[in-house]
């Protein structure tokens, strides 16, 4: 049987069963997700990132392309606002938005227990030791057949609750949200995807402009 067949079955088996199948079923298409992705050395995407701040009740669209290197090297690089940059470089994370702040990059020490911000390693690297999964119901994404995963932190990550779309028959996230301790609604469409892609020499460094000041993050 082809592996799409087997991802459909998956998906239906889902749909139709209880509790316990939907937790069971569920954890399995993350995990499966995720043994594919520990088969890359890199991967990039992509995206097109909503944030929803029900606090100021405003909502701001981004887009961009991203990249991972595992274990733990990320990167995003915005097209829209232009020059904005997420960097993972293996001990800082770099957040720098200069549509918002040009003077100004902060940078936050990587926890090695977290993903943070590089949302593959956080979701996809041993999910079932960090989240209780469970389904909740299929999705059509851009005519993809998705399973959309409900994910509920087992111990303290620095979010309240995320949701992942997982593709079964590409073995893919296509979609995720992620509501921060703060009520801040982080939703991320994924597209266009690479796999082990060959990149150059420093691509995951920041390279801090002249003039820009570091201010410490925690």
């Amino acid at each position: 049987m082809s592996r799409f067949r087997v991802a459909l079955s998956t998906v239906l088996l889902l749909a139709a069963g209880g509790p316990l199948v939907a937790q069971q079923q569920g954890a399995a298409l993350l995990e499966d997700a995720g043994v594919r992705y520990a088969g890359l050395t890199t991967l990039c995407a992509d995206f097109v990132q909503v944030l929803d701040n029900p606090i100021l009740g405003d909502q701001t669209t981004s887009r961009g392309r991203l990249c991972q290197r595992r274990p733990n090297l990320f990167r995003m690089d915005f097209s829209d606002p232009e020059g904005d940059q997420v960097v993972a470089d293996g001990d800082h994370f770099w957040v720098y938005y200069r549509s918002l702040n040009p003077d100004q990059v902060i940078r936050i020490p990587v926890d090695p227990s977290r993903g943070g911000l590089d949302f593959f390693r956080e979701f996809l690297d041993d999910p079932t030791s960090k989240y209780d999964i469970r389904s909740e119901e299929i999705e059509q994404i851009a005519g993809v057949t998705t399973m959309r995963l409900a994910l509920d932190p087992l111990s303290p990550r620095g979010l309240e609750s995320a949701r992942v779309w997982v593709d079964p028959s590409a073995r893919l996230i296509r979609k995720l949200e992620i509501v921060d301790e703060n009520g801040l609604v982080r939703t991320l469409h994924l597209a266009n995807f690479a796999f082990d892609p060959e990149l150059v020499a420093g691509h995951f460094e920041f390279d801090l402009p002249e003039g820009v000041d570091v201010v410490e993050g925690g």
